[in-house]
Order: C-alpha cells, then structure tokens, then sequence
C-alpha cells in the first residue's frame, strides 16, 4: 500500500489557496477539504473570539479528517494548523497551549505555501490586505522551522495552478 500524500496548500489571505484545493483535487481525481475555519464563519457570523478559534480548531481537524479518510493515495487540504497558529499569533499575540503539541502531530504535510502576487479580493472574512507579505513570511518561517517539504507557488491562476502541477511531479512520482 502507497503512503498517503497529504498536500496542504497554505498562504495568506487572498493568494488562491481554495482555487488551488478545488482544481487540485479535481486535476488529480482526489478528495480535497475547503478551508473549514471560511464555512464555520460564514455560517456562524464573522465575528470571532480567541475562545472561537478553539471551536474553530476542532472543527477543521474533524472536518479535515473526513476527507483524508476518504483518500487512498492523495489528499489536498486548504490549509492546516500552521494557518491558525499564525492566525492567533497575528490576532491576539497568543496561541492555544495545545496548538503546538497538535501541530508536531501533522508531520506527514507537504506544502504548497502559495505567494501573495494576486490581485486582493476583499470579501467580509478577510482581514490582512495590507500585510499579506509578512504573514507569507511568517508561514514560510513556521514550515522552515518545522523542517518541514515545501514549494511556493506563484503566477496568476491558470498559471500558479501549472506551477503547482510542476512541482508536485516529482513527488508523486
């Protein structure tokens, strides 16, 4: 039995993240979870607490979970628990105590940290237009920090989704 490739695609706000999921997953005939911390806030109102985000949290890896167990050899995720670490550390300079220790447990990611060259698309949910830069920083830093695969992707949509398919040849090789 092939190991199960589990590719989170990652980034700041409007970088194209669930685009991406959506055509990766269907390029590829694969499961793929949407970002479930957008379904939670778009049915429950925008506003959000620190204590939301736990809510929130469990949420994701409930939800998230259902998809991989769907997969037999490759999984695309819309983000992972790097995404809310940040998230909390940018918000309210603080994470959950029991971020860290779930974060060391989704060792198995490869991602694709997606760079902030598209054009802001404001919706109510998105909060970071003027600091997209520094919050790719900081997911590139947590991933490096993690010893963690990665690639970043680039280039306007039908474009950073070649991108994408370029780098993932080698490692679904």
């Amino acid at each position: 039995m092939t190991q199960l490739q589990k590719i989170v695609i990652t980034g700041p706000e409007s970088s194209g993240k669930s685009w991406l999921t959506a055509q990766l997953g269907a390029h590829f005939k694969a499961p793929y979870a949407l970002e479930y911390a957008r379904i939670y806030l778009e049915e429950h109102g925008s506003d959000y607490t620190f204590d939301t985000l736990e809510k929130i949290i469990h949420g994701h890896l409930a939800y998230q979970k259902k998809y991989v167990n769907q997969a037999s050899s490759l999984v695309f995720l819309d983000t992972d628990l790097i995404n809310f670490k940040i998230w909390e550390e940018v918000v309210f300079g603080k994470t959950h105590d029991f971020l860290e220790e779930a974060i060391t447990q989704e060792q198995d990611h490869f991602y694709l940290l997606t760079y902030p060259d598209l054009p802001w698309e404001s919706d109510p949910l998105r909060e970071n237009a003027e600091n997209r830069e520094e919050i790719f920083e900081l997911h590139k830093q947590e991933i490096e920090k993690l010893g963690r695969p990665y690639k970043v992707i680039n280039g306007l949509m039908e474009n950073r989704l070649g991108n994408a398919l370029t780098e993932l040849e080698d490692l679904l090789k």
